[in-house]
């Protein structure tokens, strides 16, 4: 069964090819997944706690092949 995983990125196809389970998709560019450098600092922040939060849920939900989800699909809080 192994340890729950997240893989946070912006490049789906490579984490599909290193057989991840939990693909997390982010909005942002590949060489700052988590960060949005058009944002304020405090915007920032927030918009990265709120990507953070929703990778942290997506390892609660059980999975059985590769699943490719976003902070649409997950919703920024819970």
């Amino acid at each position: 069964m192994g340890i729950p995983v997240v893989l946070i990125t912006a490049l789906i196809s490579i984490a599909e090819r290193v057989g991840a389970n939990r693909i997390f998709k982010t909005a942002g560019r590949f060489h700052h997944p988590l960060g949005d450098p058009t944002l304020g600092r405090e915007a920032e922040l927030r918009w990265r706690a709120d990507l953070v939060r929703a990778a942290v849920r997506m390892l609660t939900q059980p999975v059985d092949k590769p699943t490719i989800k976003d902070l649409a699909a997950l919703g920024p809080r819970a």
